[in-house]
């Protein structure tokens, strides 16, 4: 094999190598929710809440629920009963943090 072949044979393995790592980046900034349910998750149920706002990668909002049995749910961001939960989880975790010293979870950990 020559020199010149050898050489388009090596831009083109480069080339296929650049491509298919920019398909896996691509493939990470995607929506992440298929589907949304609209039905009341309870709170004894909620481990951790992910909110995703609309960007260029997803058009909508995205409102992940990660539950403490390990399963996600994402919740229609229009559903009425979000801001009840979250207002609840709140109050929740601003009661275990004053009484817990150091505190041991983040803002979107309950």
């Amino acid at each position: 094999m020559n020199t010149m072949n050898r050489t388009v044979l090596l831009l083109v393995a480069l080339t296929l190598c650049c491509c298919l790592a920019g398909l896996d980046a691509v493939a990470l900034h995607r929506c992440r929710c298929l589907r949304t349910v609209s039905h009341r998750v309870p709170a004894r149920v909620v481990k951790k809440i992910e909110v995703t706002p609309a960007s260029g990668h997803c058009r909508r909002t995205e409102i992940l629920i990660l539950k403490k049995s390990g399963s996600t749910v994402c919740v229609d961001p229009d559903a009425k009963w979000f801001p009840e939960l979250l207002n609840a989880l709140q109050k929740k975790n601003a009661t275990f943090n004053s009484t817990a010293s150091p505190p041991t979870s983040s803002a979107t950990d309950f």
